[in-house]
């Protein structure tokens, strides 16, 4: 298993914690059935930063940051109170991704760098607030937008 995919694992594994989080509901990695409810880490591109040292070679920075889409499949259709119960859902998610940010509460992370042994996660903050990204006659997909901050040590 590579890096990058231990470290959505260990992330999925966090977001499992989050009591709003059904234990009996899947929770896949880059993929939703049609079918509610379930839930799905997406990864999403995200810049590396670099800089030029006292040599002129581009190293990569200290500080990175990551992007990810946290999705779920819900009942959905002309039921307000259903839609509403959606969106308070994903209220309380992002209730819970703060706390855990006052708490330092986060997933084990590494990389496979030859000059970096492990990742300190600095921050984990939703980005984009809940929105409706994939509608059907009964059922879509809601998801958030997050910002991992690491730190390469």
């Amino acid at each position: 298993m590579s890096q990058e995919s231990s470290n959505v694992t260990a992330l999925r594994n966090w977001f499992r914690t989050c009591p709003a989080i059904s234990s009996s509901n899947r929770f896949r990695i880059d993929y939703l059935a049609e079918n509610p409810t379930e839930y799905s880490i997406y990864a999403v591109p995200s810049t590396l930063k670099y800089h030029e040292n006292i040599l002129g070679n581009e190293v990569l920075d200290d500080i990175q940051t990551q992007n990810f889409i946290f999705a779920s499949k819900e009942s959905y259709g002309a039921d307000i109170q259903q839609n509403l119960a959606n969106l308070g859902f994903y209220d309380e998610i992002v209730a819970w991704i703060l706390e855990q940010n006052l708490a330092r509460n986060f997933p084990e992370w590494t990389l496979e760098v030859s000059d970096c042994e492990n990742v300190h996660i600095k921050s984990i903050v939703p980005t984009l607030t809940a929105y409706v990204a994939q509608g059907g006659s009964d059922a879509a997909k809601y998801q958030i937008q997050l910002k991992i901050t690491y730190r390469r040590n």
